[in-house]
């Protein structure tokens, strides 16, 4: 009995047991609960987490989605969350289960490029772990329940790797024609033309006040309908100042409450005001008010239409700050990562030197990019990232891929930071690409067309629960 409790104690048991068959295919509680998981995290980590009104402190089965998180989730049915997880668990495995089979039917294998692919994420999971102060074996259970090991981990990232090359071969493959691009584009002009435009807005509710023992105090109807009518007669004095000659910017100046604004490439949100600025009729210079129950805003419109500007195709090699064992409680931890800053820059200017010393060649850069990047996403097809918009990469990246001088063949090395790496980026400009709205154009027909070649996939898949479902979560 002892040991059959030891046993039972260890998940052994439990998360080896048959969860759920996908076509055939068998997946055990382990697996079910790692997408189990990974949809909660993505809801309770989300920048709408407090939308959703999950509790951390209440089972998942005793609670009940809101009224507001059925709506941002798509739900009809009053569910509990432990409920919607495990059918999102099941819609995950469905897709994955279908695009292994499409895999496999196409002759498309697990190769050294993805096992490269999962090693590289298996050495960011662990690192996360660290800094988080956990082995990878408990930060696995953390974010992905009991049932999971390392080896379940490891058998799930293979599987998804060769289910998404899969799908991106696919999508990939499809190509549109200049005629069906311009054709979208024209039924669907207001989801991709942007305006160009200033404005100067001025609050029209009033601001709460403290009380004498420091509570909040909310302001009163008659102080909010003062604020707004404020607002209305600053917003039209300004607008007559900007009219009679004087730059908007300036004219802010002449309120404490106004708050000034520049828009290059602002999207029609369909209020008022985008009806306005996206009015087929606008001219340089127009300018008008617009108010809300919120304040009121002097527009003045510049230009609006699709972005022309050519995106742009760049090789990069990525050195990562290596962070691993760093603590950040520590008295020394800035000095320990600058220090590690200061090593992947050299690795970076090192790389480059060599690749100058060398035939200097595109062919030669995108080879030592394969070799030395730590980039999962380019490191296997020569640090390409080809059509890149404005805003796309991280800062620095951005700056120096989108700078007017740049010329095919510009080299050098830039520092990048984002949630998941520090590190510096050995860059190699290789030219423009086509305009922005066509890259946008396209990227929305094969999302359209790719969910509808998902959706077709997952309708006609038989799935089976097991009796495994009950150590899911």
């Amino acid at each position: 009995v002892a040991a059959a409790l030891l046993v039972w104690n260890s998940n052994v048991i439990q998360r080896g047991s048959a969860a759920v068959t996908v076509e055939g295919e068998t997946y055990s509680a382990a697996e079910v609960s790692y997408y189990y998981h990974n949809a909660y995290n993505s809801i309770v980590n989300s920048k709408y987490a407090s939308l959703y009104g999950i509790n951390k402190n209440t089972a998942l089965s005793q609670q009940n989605l809101n009224d507001t998180a059925k709506m941002m989730l798509g739900v009809s049915e009053d569910m509990t969350w432990d409920a919607y997880f495990r059918d999102a668990a099941k819609k995950s495995l469905i897709q994955l289960t279908m695009l292994k089979k499409g895999a496999a039917e196409k002759g498309m294998t697990f190769n050294d490029d993805m096992q490269k692919e999962v090693d590289s994420t298996v050495e960011t999971f662990s690192t996360y772990a660290k800094k988080a102060g956990y082995s990878t074996s408990a930060y696995l259970k953390l974010m992905y329940g009991n049932n999971m090991t390392m080896s379940t981990f490891k058998s799930i990232l293979k599987d998804t790797l060769l289910a998404s090359h899969y799908q991106q071969d696919y999508i990939d493959s499809l190509t549109y024609t200049d005629e069906e691009v311009e054709t979208y584009y024209n039924e669907h002009k207001n989801n991709f033309d942007v305006a160009d435009y200033e404005y100067i807005y001025f609050k029209g509710t009033a601001d709460s006040t403290k009380d004498a023992d420091g509570n909040t105090v909310k302001p009163t109807d008659e102080e909010n309908a003062a604020a707004k009518e404020k607002a209305i007669a600053d917003a039209d004095a300004a607008l007559k100042l900007y009219q009679a000659g004087d730059p908007l910017e300036t004219v802010s100046l002449a309120y404490e409450n106004a708050a000034y604004s520049n828009t290059e490439a602002g999207s029609n949100s369909g209020d008022e005001a985008s009806e306005w600025l996206f009015d087929e009729s606008r001219a340089d210079g127009d300018s008008t008010v617009i108010t809300t129950d919120s304040g009121s805003r002097v527009l003045v419109f510049h230009s609006a239409g699709r972005q022309e500007y050519a995106s742009r195709d760049v090789r990069h090699i990525l050195f990562r700050a290596d962070t691993t064992g760093l603590d950040s409680k520590s008295e020394t931890y800035e000095a320990d990562l600058q220090a590690a800053k200061d090593a992947a820059k050299a690795k970076a200017e090192d790389a480059l030197a060599q690749w100058k010393a060398g035939d200097a060649t595109e062919d030669s850069f995108a080879a030592m990019a394969n070799e030395l990047s730590e980039d999962g996403g380019s490191n296997t097809n020569g640090g390409l990232y080809t059509k890149v918009l404005k805003g796309q990469m991280v800062t620095e990246f951005n700056d120096w891929l989108f700078d007017e001088s740049r010329q095919s063949g510009d080299t050098g090395v830039v520092y990048g930071e984002s949630s998941n790496y520090a590190g510096y980026h050995v860059m190699y400009f290789v030219g423009d690409d086509v305009p922005c709205w066509q890259v946008q154009v396209e990227n929305t027909l094969r999302s359209r067309d790719t969910e509808a070649w998902q959706k077709g996939l997952s309708d006609s898949a038989e799935v089976v629960e097991l009796s495994g479902m009950k150590h899911v979560g």
